[in-house]
């Protein structure tokens, strides 16, 4: 008996521990990030940089200062001069304590009386901060960000402001897109959802794949066949590379923030919608991955052109890609 209420109290002591530990270790981790931010800021204000612009471009110029995430994780306190915005000056290197990530779209902080403020949202285990200037002091908030007017900050990648650069042939932008970023200025999104896409499109008789162009008399039944893929490109994209050397914590990040991001594995959404447009006003719809279909075309000139056109469409309403692979001229003779 005394070893089970020993066993029990233990048990509940544990519990205890492992909740006060949760909660006073991410207030902990969000204090050290900040106090971070804070210090970083305050010694880009005070400290002159005029002669690192003389020094590395060879005559001086007017110059500002900023805190630039490159990442989710690592940002660098830099110097921008003012004739080499595109080259800024990296003082050093910076990472945020672990199991603390930059989760808003803002680059980071200019520090510079022509800029507006600027503010990002710090992010641990499901509880966030808000850090922003104002009137060149950096402040935290736990509810909001001030109603004030804000930019995004430095002109840095897409994954430094928690986008994703998306793959347009193979994926969807979703959510909102910015275009002041440095990597991929057409292409960055909140998020990506993957596009059907059509492995095959072909016909029997077989056409000319040089020209996608299939060859038929009027009156003759032609069979059309497709497969489709789930728009996947690299699979093992986001995965923990086993041949890389990484650190238990640095998995234990990797893993958490995944799930922290709600990142799942990224499929098309079923059931599909699969229209061919047949190009003479007949159309065919089904919902299967692979699929085959005859088809009769006819001709009352001495020679027609039709454009037969493959498109899916998922659960989501994400569409496929237009592309060459996915049309095909079907040339009716008549005898």
């Amino acid at each position: 008996m005394r070893i089970l209420r020993f066993f029990f109290f233990s048990l509940i002591g544990v519990l205890v521990l492992g909740f006060l530990s949760f909660f006073f270790g991410r207030e902990i981790l969000l204090v050290w990030g900040s106090t971070m931010l804070r210090t970083d800021y305050e010694f880009l204000l005070k400290k002159g940089y005029g002669n690192e612009c003389a020094r590395q471009f060879s005559y001086g110029q007017d110059y500002w200062t900023q805190i630039r995430f490159t990442s989710n994780k690592n940002y660098n306190l830099e110097v921008v001069c003012e004739d080499f915005t595109s080259s800024p000056i990296v003082v050093a290197t910076k990472k945020l304590p672990p199991l603390l990530f930059k989760k808003s779209s803002g680059g980071g902080f200019i520090i510079d009386d022509r800029e507006l403020p600027s503010f990002i949202e710090l992010s641990s285990m499901g509880r966030k901060l808000f850090i922003y200037t104002d009137q060149k002091t950096l402040h935290s908030n736990y509810l909001s960000k001030p109603d004030l007017d804000y930019d995004n900050g430095p002109l840095t990648s897409c994954q430094a402001h928690n986008y994703q650069c998306c793959s347009l042939d193979l994926q969807s932008g979703l959510g909102n897109q910015t275009t002041s970023v440095t990597d991929c200025p057409k292409s960055c999104y909140e998020s990506c959802l993957l596009r059907p896409s059509v492995l095959s499109f072909n016909t029997r008789p077989s056409p000319d794949e040089k020209i996608r162009t299939v060859e038929v008399n009027s009156g003759e039944v032609i069979t059309f066949s497709y497969v489709l893929g789930n728009g996947k490109g690299d699979v093992f994209k986001g995965q923990l590379s086993k041949n890389e050397k990484t650190s238990i914590l640095e998995q234990l990040q990797t893993v958490f923030y995944k799930q922290q991001a709600g990142q799942k594995d990224n499929e098309i959404a079923l059931p599909l919608e699969v229209s061919v447009d047949l190009g003479d006003g007949e159309m065919f719809q089904g919902t299967n991955s692979q699929d085959t279909f005859d088809h009769t075309y006819t001709c009352q000139t001495t020679v027609c052109y039709f454009q037969a056109k493959i498109s899916i469409k998922d659960a989501r309403g994400v569409l496929s890609v237009d592309n060459e692979l996915a049309k095909m001229i079907i040339k009716v003779n008549t005898l």
